[in-house]
């Protein structure tokens, strides 16, 4: 299934960004991964809830990123 495909990218994506600054992550979110994601939404490849629940998972990934003081 498409979701579970993009989850496990993107827990991948998420733990190999140790160290990572946060708004660099921040603009690949907004500039690479979001628009990705939006494009299975609008074809009807994933519903509108399945895609909330990634955006969220991604905000949250973010969060923690820096909360953590992520970057330099």
């Amino acid at each position: 299934m498409l979701k579970e495909e993009i989850m496990r990218a993107l827990r991948e994506y998420f733990e190999g960004l140790k160290g990572t600054d946060p708004k660099r992550v921040e603009w690949e979110l907004d500039n690479v991964i979001y628009p990705y994601i939006g494009s299975y939404i609008a074809s009807g490849e994933l519903s509108k809830e399945d895609g909330k629940e990634i955006f969220e998972f991604c905000e949250r990934m973010l969060r923690r990123l820096k909360d953590e003081g992520g970057g330099r």
